[in-house]
């Protein structure tokens, strides 16, 4: 291999080592974060009461957070230590797509309004979601029985500054249920002061919002396309290819020059993907489920010993392929070989959709595939 294809195959192996936003967006959150463990009045909170449980630290400005000890698609993770204890956390800021300001009711309060921010991960595929890694939250802002003013306000004021620094990563929400609540008008009188906004009071809670958000990216609206859509669509207009769905004693394969496109299919309330069209041979894949997309090249009889090329679509857990256990569905090359050898036209396709797609975070690429794409971009040369 020349250098320079030594050196193209490195960076398809760590694709988001050359990817700025990433690693900006991260620094960003992680700037954030340590403003909010500085402050004595933010308590930690981990956990959902949809899922039984929430975990809650307090750190009295005692939290420390490690700086990055791994590098590619782990460049996010962090550990969050507690001076004086034993117990830590780790977190990946690279999972967060958001935070939120958040001012919603809460059971801790006896469901009058809490203060959070909130780290929103994404999904399957990547997707934005509304569930937060872990939220920071003020511990005490009604001291004496009533709302604390002024807590409130410095909340809104850092809010706001983080929001003019990257409104496509921060934004604040404000539930329905705060604004005819007993605190409603006490907490709108510290939004106005921050928004410097003389507003009548049936309107003011949605100007001052949109004031205080200016230029913030509006809340994912669901349905969301799973991300991943794109490149499965790439896969499905590979030439002599076919969609393989794998199971116990059971292999379906669908020639995709036959498949006409993925269409979403809801069914009492059951969000699918269609994969063909209706009257004829066709499947309903659930595409959400898919966490990552595996380009692999391994030797196979099918091919004679030889590379087989298949795109892999894999879920966070198993669902019942015998070869991959998270292999939900996958795209393979048919023929990529005659009589004289490979068909570089044929490898081409997924090598060009691989170098597409690489600068996802859910992309991945195995050694194999690595070194055939760069013998093959050498070769092109």
């Amino acid at each position: 291999m020349t250098a320079r294809g030594t050196v193209e195959a490195a960076a398809m192996r760590d694709p988001l080592a050359q990817d700025a936003a990433f690693e900006e967006r991260i620094a960003f959150f992680e700037r954030v974060l340590r403003e909010w463990l500085d402050d004595d009045r933010v308590g930690i909170a981990c956990g959902s009461w949809e899922d039984g449980g929430i975990v809650e630290l307090i750190p009295r400005r005692r939290a420390r957070l490690l700086p990055a000890a791994y590098q590619g698609c782990f460049l996010g993770v962090r550990e969050l230590r507690v001076a004086g204890g034993e117990h830590h956390m780790h977190l990946d800021l690279g999972r967060v797509h958001a935070i939120a300001c958040a001012v919603v009711p809460s059971v801790c309060f006896a469901f009058r309004p809490s203060f959070e921010v909130r780290l929103l991960v994404t999904g399957p595929g990547g997707a934005p979601t509304h569930r937060a890694s872990m939220s920071l939250m003020l511990l005490d802002p009604y001291p004496a029985g009533g709302l604390d003013g002024d807590v409130v306000q410095r909340f809104f004021e850092r809010a706001r500054r983080h929001v003019a620094e990257r409104p496509d990563l921060m934004r604040v929400e404000i539930a329905s249920q705060v604004r005819t609540s007993g605190e409603g008008a006490a907490i709108l009188r510290c939004l106005k002061d921050v928004v410097a906004a003389d507003l009548a009071d049936e309107p003011a809670w949605d100007v001052a919002l949109e004031r205080l958000n200016a230029g913030a990216r509006a809340a994912p609206a669901e349905p969301l396309d799973p991300p991943v859509l794109p490149l499965l669509e790439g896969a499905l207009r590979l030439r002599e290819a076919s969609l393989v769905i794998h199971r116990e004693r059971t292999l379906v394969e669908f020639q995709t020059e036959m498949l006409a496109g993925v269409e979403r299919s809801v069914h009492d309330g059951h969000v699918s993907w269609q994969i063909g069209r209706f009257d004829q041979h066709h499947c309903h894949l659930s595409i959400a489920a898919v966490t990552r997309v595996l380009f692999s090249a391994e030797p196979a009889p099918c091919q004679g010993g030889r590379l087989n090329y298949t795109v892999w679509f894999l879920t966070a857990a198993p669902c019942g392929n015998p070869y991959r256990r998270n292999g939900y569905f996958s795209v393979v090359l048919n023929r990529p070989y005659d009589e004289r050898g490979p068909r570089a036209e044929i490898i081409a396709q997924v090598i060009h959709l691989f170098l597409e797609h690489r600068s996802a975070p859910w992309v991945e690429a195995d050694a194999t595939f690595l070194d055939a794409a760069a013998a093959c971009s050498g070769a092109a040369r």
